[in-house]
This record gives structure tokens, sequence and C-alpha cells, in this order.
């Protein structure tokens, strides 16, 4: 008989991106004289830190390479109605009294893209489709040449940028429609270089549009239908965001804006057995493990339930469903980090975790196996199944019942683990094979899975044997 085991986990997932903001002067003065600034144009405090970045592509942005990205400080918020500005740490002091971070080699030299990302949707290489609003186009570059703007040439470099009074939001990633191409179509007034008479201050007078803040997402449970900006307010209870989950609630609206609470994720129900007292058992289990070509690291952040010596072992289910371990390590008082490794496709059997396969976390302690009860991080870079390279993290760790052994023992071996045969480990090797059979009696002697087997010769006498298929 097979045990049943249920592992429903329950995610809180807050992902609440506030306020909105966009980028209200851009400076490509003489010397260091470089700054950028940020204004929040909503009712709302904006945490920069750690929501947002600036995002940079500087010295060309060929196929989206040479890209930087400059987290803002720990702590940074930007007030309603009030700019953020970063610049280069040898500006003149006119600009640093002004400054609220600085770093040496902002702001480019009029030739390099700048934009605010979300500092979960970045990707791999500079792409404009990520930017929430951008200055300059990795699309248009050209070493040592600035941006057109407003019909301006070359008006990012040597000349100071103020963004329009009128303009509501960022360009999300629009450089083009965002310069223009003469004084009225253009987002920007070109200023003469080193004019810093608009530092620290942004006029909005919002004459773009009538804005409403709130929740635009129909499916939240705070939806605002007289909102026409959505303010990263959305609320959803009682759903699931894990795509894994059987009671998976889909992609409402756009999760960016969601705050998911209360989550009472699902998952499949999973039949499996283990015996780790016999080692004779069909289903036998230790937290030895296989070290394959592939793996992924899962970090245990919360260990307040481990004591040292503790042997933390993540296991996966083969196609007997048996469980087997994937790998493990040792607790030793610290955060702990755990390579799961990956199945080997070039054997004829399962020996570690495939793609989408969930953890299953056993603990060792003086001598007894114990269940777990686990939560895992599933926000970005973050996942909760395994995949080749991947990060996992596990928030939240707890050692809960004794694990409960189901040994199935095979034709040959009783109650006590003792085998019934008389079984010589070292006879001649002069003898020849007449017949292999597993300790359930069948045949295998055309062997494709690793395991303990019987060889039975032609003098009448029995074998125990250990055969590899690796």
């Amino acid at each position: 008989m097979k045990t049943l085991k249920s592992f429903i986990l329950f995610f809180i997932i807050s992902f609440n991106i506030s306020g909105q903001i966009l980028l209200s002067e851009y400076v490509e003065g003489s010397s260091y004289n470089k700054y950028i600034e940020i204004y929040n144009y909503s009712n709302q405090s904006v945490n920069l830190y750690p929501d947002y970045v600036l995002a940079s592509c500087t010295n060309g942005c060929i196929d989206g390479n040479n890209f930087y990205i400059n987290e803002f400080p720990e702590g940074s918020v930007l007030a309603p109605g009030d700019v953020y500005v970063v610049a280069a740490t040898q500006a003149d002091q006119t600009i640093l009294d002004q400054a609220d971070f600085t770093f040496q080699y902002c702001c480019g030299n009029g030739d390099d893209s700048y934009a605010l990302m979300l500092s979960c949707c970045t990707g791999d290489v500079f792409d404009s489709e990520n930017a929430l609003d951008i200055i300059g186009g990795e699309d248009t570059w050209e070493e040592g040449v600035g941006w057109d703007v407003a019909g301006v040439e070359e008006a990012t470099k040597n000349h100071t940028l103020i963004r329009k009074s009128s303009v509501v939001t960022g360009n999300d990633g629009n450089w083009s429609m965002s310069a223009g191409t003469n004084v009225d179509n253009s987002e920007w007034i070109v200023l003469e270089q080193d004019d810093f008479s608009n530092l620290g201050f942004h006029n909005y007078d919002n004459s773009g549009g009538t804005n409403v803040f709130g929740c635009t997402c129909m499916e939240a449970d705070n939806y605002n239908s007289e909102a026409n900006i959505d303010d990263g307010s959305c609320v959803v209870y009682g759903e699931c965001s894990d795509p894994v989950a059987l009671n998976y609630s889909g992609e409402l609206c756009d999760l960016i804006q969601l705050s998911f609470e209360d989550e009472d994720c699902e998952y499949e129900v999973e039949f499996f057995s283990g015996c780790y007292w016999c080692d004779l058992a069909n289903n036998y289990f230790d937290f030895n493990y296989e070290i394959t070509a592939s793996n992924m690291t899962l970090a245990i952040t919360d260990f307040s339930n481990l004591i040292n010596g503790d042997i933390v072992g993540v296991f996966y289910i083969t196609d007997d469903a048996y469980i087997a371990c994937g790998g493990s390590a040792v607790f030793d008082g610290q955060q702990m980090a755990i390579a799961a490794w990956g199945n080997d496709p070039s054997t004829a059997f399962i020996d570690g975790f495939e793609s989408g396969d969930s953890f299953i976390f056993l603990v060792f302690r003086d001598g007894i196996v114990y269940e777990t009860s686990t939560v895992l991080n599933t926000s970005t870079p973050f996942t909760s199944t395994y995949g080749d390279n991947n990060f996992g993290q596990v928030t939240e760790f707890a050692i809960t019942n004794e694990f409960i052994e189901n040994c199935e023992l095979p034709l040959g071996v009783g109650e006590d683990c003792d085998e019934f045969f008389d079984i010589s480990e070292n006879e001649s090797s002069k003898k020849e094979v007449i017949i292999v059979y597993d300790f359930l009696g069948r045949n295998a002697s055309c062997l494709n899975q690793s395991g303990i087997y019987l060889v039975q010769y032609n003098d009448g006498s029995v074998e125990k044997k250990y055969f590899s298929n690796h």
C-alpha cells in the first residue's frame, strides 16, 4: 500500500507598486554637471527602493548590451508632488545641494539612454519595452551623437531638457513619440546648457487630461470604476497567483498592479511511499543523492525550527511512486542552501528532478525522519518548482510529523530485514550465471535499472549483487 501525502502550500504575496512617477528633467551640462530628476505626480508616496531602478545603456546600445542597473539607496521614498534628483558625484555644489542620490558615472554624455524600470522587470538586456519612462532610444543610438528633441539637433548633448507640465505620465519606452519633431508635438522643452533654473521642483498642471487615481482592475476587490490611472492599490483576496496550483486564478489584469492577500493555493495530491529502516526494501531511501549535470539552488532563510546537526533533504518522486533524495545538507546554525540535482536524461531511469517538479522536504534528526510544512517564494527571480539553474527560496520551514514508513519488502526478505537465502558474497569467479532476478522473483537478465539483484550460478549457489546502470 502506498502512503497518501497532500501538500497544500499557503502563499501570501504582496507585490504592490504604489504611486506613479516620470522623468521630469534631464541635464547634460558642462564638465560633470549632469543630473536626472524624477517627479511623483500621484497622490501616494512611491518606494523607489526596492520597487524601481534607473537603468542605463551607455557607450553603445548595440543589441541591448552595456546594460547597467542603478538601484536607489535603501529607504528611498518619493512623496507626492516632490522630486528626486540623481546626479554625478563631481557635479557643481549647486546641484549636489539638491541631489538625493549620486554616482560617479551619472548621467551619460548625451548619447546614453536612461530609463525608469520596475526592479522586477528589467530583463537581461536593455530593452525600451521594459521602460516606464525613457530618454534616448537604443534602436536609434549612434556613437557620440545625441538625440534630436523638439526639432533641436542633438538636444540630449549639452542641453537641459524640461518635461512639459501638461505631460500626464511616462512615455512607456516610446522615446521617438516623447522627443517629437517640433516644439508642439514634443513632451520636452529644450534649454541651453547649464540652465539649472528648474532644479528641485517640477511644474505639473495635468492640463493634458483629467486624472482619477485608483484601482482599475475590474476583478479586484477594491475596483474603482471612476479611476482612469491605476495607482497600484488593487487587492484581491482568496485567490491564487501560482500557475502550478490547482486553483490558479489566472493573470487577473496586470499582475504588477495587484496585491494578492490571504492566498489559499492548493496543489495536486501526490501518492508516494518510502522506507528508511530497511535498506533491502524496494522503496528504501536515505539522504544521499546523485550528482548530475544540472541543478538549482534552494535557499532556506527560515531556520528557526532547525537544530545543529539536522540533515535537511529535498526529495522527488520516481516513476514507481517512491521518494528519492535529490539533494541534502547539514544544518550548522546559519542560513543554508541545498543544490537540488536534475534528472540525467541519458540514463534509463529517473535520478533527479525534472522540470516543473515540486519539492518534498524531509528532516533527519536523531535517527528519525520528519515531514515538514514549507512556503516558497514565488516572486521573481524565485520559483517554487524545479528548473535547471533556477533559484528557490524557502521563507517558512516548520517540522511537523514523524514520517510514516510503508516498507515494501521483496521476496526473500523478512520483516526483520533479514534475507532467507544462504547467500555467498565471494564465490569463485569461474562460476557461470544461469539467471538474474529481483527480489520479487522476476527475471531481470536484461538490466535496465540500478539496484540489488540475486544471481544464480550453475553450481546452485546464489549471490546478492548490486548493478549500476550508469
